[in-house]
């Protein structure tokens, strides 16, 4: 599904770098502009490679997919070059209007933000909120609900018991897999602020190396890791701290101090530069991939018959078992690095975390209302024959 009609406006380049390289004659006229201003074509280059980078490369590919849908829609429509870019609000609208109900509104909305910054790139007017684009994307959110993912199940501790069975933890592609899991799960972090996605996509100033800021605590008798990563979703290049504390005895094999330390143990003396889930191998360094992680758990969890998960499922499953033993929402919104309390729409099963809270509250509340009037805290132990 990604064929199009060749075209020298469209040289065949990676999908993150569409944005860039694909033009329209307007894309002509503003470097002819640019070079009557006195920029040169080779600060022209690096105005544009610049502004590449101000977009991270999954963001690039998932916009290039929408330049890609466009292009499409316009071949098949038989409209001119010229026309595409500024694309003006009556050929958005049928773009949009011939989209609705193939996919979700997310998707179309996705597009369009794709061909916004494909016009920003090339200094083009955008016309994508004017006439009847607001009303084609409520159309295109309802019409596109049967294609909406179902929620996202989180991952359990019984996922994680079962992911350590199958993993030899002496190892060292088994120790540096277990600690990336406990590592996303314990401190409600994105995978992928936490692995690479290919050995050629690897930057240091993106992925977070062995060589990062790790600092050791104790806190009410319980050892602590902080964890600079140097990137984040939301902070980008600021980074942000991931915090993994020890877990009591009762869950002592899932503790992701222990288990990132195991890491760093087994897989030690790595370059500065090496991922922070590297690991060592007979040819040097590996690389742990999200993608092949994802894979070898799933295949895991299949065999156990468990639930498949999905990459935020860890994050989701780190959140909800916070919440369910009292951890206060907003400790776990700073702890995963949410900006705001809409990382409520993630959590699941609700139904089993509001009994807890409300059966905490009152334990809480009866043991409040005992020790204050002199009586045992075990409603069991009470006497009511005076009654």
């Amino acid at each position: 599904g990604s064929g199009i009609v060749p075209s020298p406006f469209r040289p065949h380049v990676p999908a993150d770098r569409r944005i860039l390289l694909w033009t329209t004659p307007h894309s002509t006229s503003t470097h002819t502009a640019m070079l009557e201003s006195g920029i040169s074509p080779l600060l022209q280059v690096k105005i544009f490679e610049n502004l590449l980078l101000s977009h991270v490369p999954e963001t690039r590919e998932s916009y290039g997919a929408g330049l890609l849908r466009f292009t499409q829609f316009c071949d098949r429509s038989s409209i001119g070059e010229s026309a595409r870019m500024p694309a003006d609000r009556f050929l958005l609208a049928a773009f949009v209007a011939d989209a609705v109900g193939t996919c979700s509104g997310k998707c179309i909305r996705n597009w369009l933000n794709g061909l916004r910054l494909w016009h920003i790139f090339n200094d083009a007017e955008w016309h994508g909120d004017e006439g009847w684009l607001p009303a084609l994307k409520k159309a295109a959110d309802k019409g596109g609900v049967s294609f909406k993912r179902p929620p996202r199940g989180p991952i359990t501790p019984t996922h994680l018991r079962a992911l350590r069975a199958s993993l030899d933890l002496q190892s060292p592609l088994g120790a540096a897999s277990w600690a990336a899991a406990l590592t996303a799960f314990w401190g409600c972090r994105r995978l992928g602020e936490l692995l690479i996605r290919s050995p050629g996509k690897f930057s240091t100033t993106r992925d977070t190396c062995r060589d990062t800021r790790v600092g050791v605590s104790v806190v009410d008798g319980h050892r602590v890791l902080s964890i600079h990563l140097v990137w984040t979703k939301t902070t980008t290049l600021q980074g942000g701290e991931c915090i993994l504390t020890a877990v009591p005895h009762v869950k002592s094999d899932l503790c992701p101090v222990w288990a990132f330390q195991n890491h760093c143990r087994i897989n030690h003396s790595p370059p500065a530069d090496t991922p922070l889930f590297a690991y060592r191998a007979p040819s040097g360094w590996s690389y742990l991939l999200k993608d092949s992680f994802l894979r070898s758990s799933s295949t895991v969890f299949r065999s156990a018959s468990l639930d498949q998960v999905f990459g935020h499922s860890y994050r989701i499953g780190g959140s909800l078992e916070l919440l369910s033993t009292g951890v206060a929402p907003e400790m776990i919104m700073k702890l995963g690095g949410w900006t705001s309390l809409c990382f409520l729409i993630y959590w699941r099963r609700l139904a089993e975390v509001i009994p807890s809270a409300i059966s905490r509250a009152w334990k809480d509340r009866i043991t409040e209302f005992a020790r204050a009037h002199g009586h045992p805290s075990d409603v069991d132990a009470l006497s009511f024959d005076d009654d």
